[in-house]
């Protein structure tokens, strides 16, 4: 594609900038320096020849036109109409070359090299974080220990959950406007702040719809950032400890997002149960709610939505892009499971069987009751479906937050589940689930 040079030389002229603010070893730094600098010369060059390659093709029909009329150069007339047309035609030839053009839904080629550049550079992306907290702080904008986390494994509830939360205005999170600059998003409203809020289903087929004032679980950008994905691996994602000062930051970020002193900073992150100890630890005060799944059905969920991610992912390569952006390993073609501290936990190796994602399911949910459970809320996806006020309820007594007038509706989604799994693995997530029930708030 005659666009793929150009875009490589933007991308790579920022990303040059990105390596020279990195915070690392200088001679690491200027061999990384030396490295993208030859990627960056390497794109001027192709984009150097692409524009002779564009003349080359724009003379085709002149030197036809010499070769047929047995004129020089000298002798063309600029003014006159053959020339006019050969030209014309000489320069939309470009445009009738066939290019296969990849189906990405929603995303034009200018808007993903935006989401590209503002993504793939985190040295840019923390100084923009930095910038604006210190500008926030001196608007009085206050860090707060209150928060509210909604997590549990993919497929448990939480985005409706989140959803129905944020329609209480106390709230303030992350929706899918703040995209590209997650880590200014104040500062990118200025320049993007759409009207209205047109909605559809999304990706996953399920039901929910979504528009760009959707909160989604966005968050998880910022703490790859502060890790520098140290914690994803090849094969998973590992638990770690968030250290003291990264934590300083991650609170000042929800600063910047609540952007006022009165609305609590809420968040749905499915990866929260990797750095959760070392977070409470620093913070006793904050509120988490996991959502929790009949074992067989949720895995069976699992499985239909890693099948229908993966095929997507094959046909349009930008999705897969995307997901690992925001740390989203949950299912697809990097799907990654949860390595915790203490696991001994061996996986099946056939992601397309139910007993690979029993055991995903197990792997969570044994670690998830060994948790501290202060300020820690367990909610039962049935139990939410059926009674959904109820749990919003409890969920806000345990906040102290007074609210009336809750009025949604009840929904039912039973799944029958007709592949064959394991009794072994089936028996212990079971066990799991029953004591999980045990631990249940609502």
């Amino acid at each position: 594609m005659f666009s793929s040079p150009f875009v490589s030389l933007a991308e790579n002229s920022l990303a040059l900038v990105n390596t020279l603010l990195l915070k690392i070893d200088e001679d690491e730094k200027v061999a990384l320096v030396q490295k993208q600098n030859a990627k960056l010369i390497l794109s001027l060059f192709k984009v150097v020849a692409s524009i002779l390659l564009a003349v080359l093709v724009a003379s085709i029909p002149f030197v036809i036109y010499l070769i047929l009329s047995n004129k020089t150069y000298q002798d063309l007339d600029f003014t006159s109409l053959a020339s006019i047309l050969t030209l014309s035609i000489g320069s939309t030839l470009g445009f009738f070359i066939p290019i296969k053009r990849k189906n990405t839904e929603g995303y034009s080629e200018l808007s993903k090299l935006l989401h590209r550049m503002a993504l793939n550079n985190y040295a840019i992306a923390y100084k923009l974080f930095k910038k604006e907290a210190k500008k926030l702080s001196k608007k009085g904008i206050k860090i707060k220990p209150q928060f509210v986390i909604v997590s549990g494994l993919a497929r448990s509830g939480t985005t409706s959950l989140m959803n129905r939360l944020s329609e209480n205005k106390v709230f303030r999170s992350l929706d899918y406007s703040n995209m590209p600059f997650l880590t200014a998003p104040n500062v990118w409203k200025k320049f993007y702040n759409p009207k209205g809020n047109e909605k559809k289903e999304r990706s996953h087929n399920d039901g929910i719809m979504i528009g760009l004032e959707s909160n989604e679980a966005l968050e998880e950008y910022f703490l790859k950032i502060l890790e520098n994905d140290s914690y994803i691996n090849e094969n998973a994602l590992e638990s770690y400890e968030l250290t003291e000062e990264n934590y300083k930051d991650y609170i000042k970020y929800q600063a910047v997002v609540r952007n006022n002193n009165e609305s609590i900073y809420l968040a749905k992150n499915n990866n929260f149960l990797l750095r959760y100890e070392s977070i409470r630890k620093l913070n006793a005060d904050f509120l988490i709610v996991f959502m929790y799944r009949e074992p067989l059905s949720h895995a069976a969920s699992l499985l239909e939505k890693h099948k229908q991610y993966s095929k997507m992912q094959k046909e349009d390569p930008f999705v897969l892009e995307y997901m690992n952006w925001l740390g989203h390993h949950e299912f697809g073609l990097n799907q990654k499971p949860f390595q915790f501290s203490d696991s001994k936990m061996s996986f099946n190796e056939d992601k397309l069987n139910l007993d690979y994602w029993l055991q995903v399911w197990i792997n969570y949910y044994s670690y998830l009751l060994t948790i501290q459970k202060e300020n820690v809320l367990f909610i039962d996806y049935d139990i939410y479906c059926n009674e959904p006020n109820q749990v919003l309820e409890s969920i806000y007594r345990k906040l102290k937050l007074k609210v009336d007038g809750l009025d949604f509706q009840s929904f039912e989604n039973k799944r029958e589940v007709n592949s064959v799994c394991s009794q072994e693995l089936q028996q212990k997530a079971l066990k799991i689930y029953k004591d999980l029930k045990l631990s249940t708030t609502a």
